[in-house]
């Protein structure tokens, strides 16, 4: 009886130490052996276009209690020949309308934090180009920034 409550014990044991020795091999080889991250270099980064300053904008939001948001509006855009036809007052006021109504239709919890942000500039980059015209075979707007960002 001692014999085999030995036995287990050590089969036991044998199991432990082989799993461990499999799990910490995994760890070194991918800790090790991986091939390093890429990281991009200073010259990968393209230098950012014409921007166009488009104010501050302060909107209730869609919820049932009152929240606001107020948020200052830069348009990074593909050219300088984009900012100097989207500079017309015409453009302008299409877009701060545009920006407007994405703003009354958004939700306090959704852009509350930094996720929710970055889908508000992905909503207004999209809404702002399905408005505006191309500029040569690109769209005008490259990305929207945001130089103050508040909610209450």
């Amino acid at each position: 009886m001692a014999l085999a409550k030995r036995t287990i014990i050590m089969v036991v044991v044998g199991v432990v130490v082989l799993i461990a020795g499999v799990g910490g091999g995994i760890f070194v080889g991918l800790k090790f052996f991986s091939p390093p991250p890429e990281t991009t270099t200073v010259g990968d980064v393209p230098d950012p276009g014409p921007m166009l300053d488009l104010g501050q904008f302060t909107s209730t939001l869609a919820d049932p209690e009152m929240h606001i948001v107020r948020v200052r509006v830069l348009v990074e855009l593909v050219s300088p020949e984009a900012l100097v036809r989207l500079s017309d007052p015409g453009w302008t006021v299409m877009m701060k309308d545009e920006i407007l109504q994405a703003l009354k239709d958004q939700r306090y919890d959704n852009i509350r934090f930094t996720e929710g942000m970055e889908k508000l500039k992905l909503d207004l980059r999209a809404r702002l180009n399905a408005i505006l015209p191309r500029v040569g075979e690109e769209l005008a707007v490259r990305r929207i920034l945001f130089d103050e960002f508040m909610t209450q």
